[in-house]
């Protein structure tokens, strides 16, 4: 190890405190069914050294995919990186993402009660207190990534959908490695029937190579798919089926017998529609997909 590189990154829980026990992480694998990085130490304080890429031979050298685990919290499947935060959350919340960086760590105490409160506030639908709280905080700490990305998801609940896009832009703006704005950016410009824009704003977010966030790779397949071209559509709904592992996403399913049904693999498409139904009988749509099956089916 003498010489190598180390790289650092810190796991938090959604509170903004570092986890309570030791988290057990667990490594993936590397080219030639190697470790793909090697966990060095795990302090107390979250921060978790590691070494990565060039030591095991592979050309990134700052690619770290791991999975984490801490009692009370999801198991996350994540890729550290230098000065990111991966933040843990509890059981049955938000299944967007996790990673942020360090300004969040960084805010003061009343910018942090006022985001909590705000979070509070949208997690019952109170809108307008929600809205207030996370405008205090980014009011307080200007750099609050996390705080602008929620007040914009607050804003576009509100049809406040200009106020959410430059909310949801400076977020962005403040930390380009955060990425829970480009999800919520990439599923607005779809709303807003801008397929160029959420492509654009997911290929973007595809180079941080954000294996946690499936949903990114879904709106940059939707984006395409709508754009016709059904090849990238169709390399992003598998990515996007395979890294939902937990099944949380089953319309990535949907989606892919559609790309497959529309390039003529009808076997493919039945295949996908069928196990869409299974995640999710009583989804709005199942008699218009199951009209779908018997159509492909005869």
């Amino acid at each position: 190890m003498s010489g190598q590189t180390l790289y650092h990154t810190k796991i938090a829980v959604e509170e903004g405190t570092p986890p309570s026990t030791t988290p057990q992480i667990v490594v993936g694998y590397g080219i030639g069914l190697r470790p793909a990085c090697q966990i060095v130490t795990v302090f107390g304080n979250g921060t978790v050294t590691y070494a990565t890429g060039r030591y095991f031979g592979d050309r990134d050298a700052d690619v770290c995919p791991v999975t984490i685990s801490v009692p009370g919290y999801r198991r996350v499947n994540a890729t550290l990186r230098n000065d990111a935060v991966i933040v843990l959350k509890r059981e049955g919340g938000d299944h967007e993402g996790s990673t942020i960086s360090l300004s969040a760590m960084r805010a003061p105490e009343d910018a942090k009660k006022a985001f909590s409160k705000g979070l509070d506030a949208a997690t019952s639908k109170k809108w307008p207190k929600a809205q207030a709280e996370l405008e205090k905080a980014v009011g307080i700490y200007p750099d609050y990534a996390a705080a602008w990305s929620a007040l914009g998801e607050v804003y576009l609940h509100q049809n406040m959908s200009k106020e959410g896009r430059s909310a949801l832009e400076r977020a962005i703006q403040i930390d380009p490695k955060y990425l829970k704005p480009y999800t919520q950016l990439a599923r607005l410009d779809l709303a807003e029937k801008r397929p160029e824009d959420a492509d654009a704003i997911t290929t973007r977010a595809l180079e941080m190579k954000p294996t946690e966030f499936p949903a990114i790779y879904f709106y940059h397949a939707v984006a395409n798919f709508n754009l016709r071209r059904l090849s990238i559509a169709e390399a992003s709904a598998r990515r996007a089926v395979e890294l939902d592992s937990e099944h949380e996403m089953p319309r990535a399913e949907y989606l892919l017998g559609s790309v497959l049904a529309a390039k003529g693999d009808r076997a493919g498409a039945l295949d996908h529609f069928n196990q869409y139904l299974k995640l999710a009988p009583k989804a709005p749509d199942a008699a218009e997909v199951k009209q779908r099956i018997a159509d492909l089916s005869k």
